[in-house]
């Protein structure tokens, strides 16, 4: 199975300050807020595995 590279930029489109819980499976965007210690709280409370990022106006350095 040949996995395909992840657009960072087409997923992370509009969220540019903050934090943003991305789904394990990379097809989503959960949450997004301004700290990370409350999308921490709410990923805890879905129960789900979620990885975090940095929100910024520009996702050109992530390598997916």
């Amino acid at each position: 199975m040949i996995k395909k590279p992840m657009n960072f930029a087409k997923l992370l489109r509009g969220y540019k300050a903050g934090w943003v819980a991305i789904s394990s499976d990379f097809r989503s965007v959960l949450f997004a807020g301004n700290s990370l210690k409350m999308l921490k709280k709410r990923s805890e409370k879905l129960g789900k595995k979620v990885y975090f990022f940095p929100a910024g106006k520009s996702y050109n350095n992530f390598i997916g």
